[in-house]
């Protein structure tokens, strides 16, 4: 199974969830839109899309020229009935190319946060018992509206949408599961002056919450990218059946 990764952040690869991925059998194709790497023009070839978090404003086309593209490779895919996961600027992404509406937040999120599950999540294929939830990684900005039709999943009270489905294999995350916390350091250490500024609590605590959040939330990551990969192994024995 071939997984087309988008990273749009140099510092923020898949991570945990890449780590399901190989461990689940797939392999992953990864580009740098930011870069200039260009995407397919539709899903063949491709067995399911990740789309990863990035500092980009997932509304502003100007400055980000290349999330267009993206857009489109998302809406191709599920369009093919192929699994799309969306983490962070991902989820704003899968929203946003649903129809849903990205804007910025009243007030920004970043460390390891509490998150509730909803009623929905309990019988939802990739929570189900999987809940009460972990603390989960936050580093976001902005947030969306929900598509028509989708299904929030997850919710706290600084940000309601924090996780949907908006069918079959196609989910929106604005929490970073896939996070080491080797990663996490490198956010820190690339953004070290301003984070110290901004969130001085969040700076004064990582180390903590990283010893204290991060073992559960990188367990819980785990067991997401696992399912994923589940739903994008049944999609893709389904296409060959009907082929």
């Amino acid at each position: 199974m071939k997984i087309l990764t988008l990273q749009n952040n140099d510092i923020s690869p898949s991570g945990v969830i890449g780590a399901a991925i190989a461990e689940a059998g797939g392999t992953e194709d990864v580009r740098f839109p930011e870069h200039g790497d260009a995407l397919p023009a539709d899903a063949t070839g491709h067995d399911g899309l990740l789309v990863l978090g990035g500092t980009q404003h997932a509304a502003d086309d100007i400055a980000h020229p290349h999330l267009p593209a993206q857009i489109e490779a998302i809406r191709a895919f599920a369009a093919a009935g192929k699994p799309v996961l969306g983490i962070c600027l991902g989820s704003q992404l899968l929203a946003r190319a649903l129809g849903g509406t990205v804007r910025r937040h009243h007030t920004p999120e970043v460390g390891f946060t509490a998150i509730q599950p909803t009623a929905a999540a309990e019988a939802d294929p990739l929570l189900q018992g999987l809940v009460p939830l972990p603390r989960l990684m936050h580093w976001h900005y902005d947030t969306f509206d929900l598509p028509e039709g989708a299904t929030l999943l997850a919710t706290n009270p600084v940000c309601s949408n924090q996780a949907f489905s908006a069918g079959p294999g196609l989910y929106g995350l604005q929490f970073h599961l896939e996070v080491t916390a080797g990663i996490v350091q490198g956010w820190v250490d690339a953004f070290q002056a301003w984070t110290q500024d901004r969130f001085p609590e969040f700076y004064a605590t990582y180390r903590d919450q990283l010893m204290n959040d991060h073992p559960g939330a990188a367990a819980f990551g785990r067991q997401v990218g696992l399912r994923w990969m589940e739903m994008v192994r049944a999609a893709h024995a389904e296409s060959r059946q009907a082929a």
